[in-house]
């Protein structure tokens, strides 16, 4: 293996770990309600939110798989996007876990800036992402499977409260 090639594998690791953070910290930016009901979720019921993530994660991703492989172009985009939608719907929800761990991970800073804590958590869930063949085929398809489950029960939570004015 040529130095290129070590380079090229750092990098696209690397890469990928900053994107996952990113989109974490986009979730909390955008629906934080809606983190924090998952971060409860995954919380109080984390084998409820694994469970249904499994029950409607899977089949969904194995109708997005093969409509990808499927013969007509529009088809093909169909299953990429149900692809794509379900895996940003796991992000979302497994911002709800990067909560919770950097809720453990306390700092100064928490009060005045709520998001360092999606952050924080962020980096220590996507390191263990990085561990060869545990951190690929079993942290990382628990954590999304148990983030859409988490999401799809926190905005069943989100749906019966109250709505409040402002």
């Amino acid at each position: 293996m040529i130095m290129a090639d070590v380079l090229m594998w750092t990098l696209l690791i690397l890469g990928f770990y900053v994107i996952l953070v990113a989109y974490w910290v986009a979730a909390v930016s955008l629906v934080p309600r809606l983190v924090e009901k998952s971060s409860r979720r995954l919380t109080s019921s984390p084998w409820k939110s694994l469970l249904l993530g499994l029950a409607l994660g899977l089949p969904v991703i194995g109708i997005g798989l093969a409509a990808a492989n499927g013969g007509s172009a529009p088809v093909k985009l169909a299953g990429i996007i149900i692809i794509f939608v379900i895996l940003l719907a796991g992000f979302c929800g497994s911002a709800g876990l990067c909560l919770r761990i950097g809720e453990g991970l306390r700092s100064p800073l928490d009060d005045q800036q709520p998001w360092l804590r999606v952050k924080r958590g962020g980096i220590v869930l996507g390191l263990l992402f990085i561990f060869p063949l545990l951190g690929w085929f079993f942290v990382f398809p628990v954590v999304l499977l148990s983030g859409i489950g988490s999401l799809i029960l926190g905005w069943r939570d989100l749906r019966s409260e109250p709505i409040e004015n402002e």
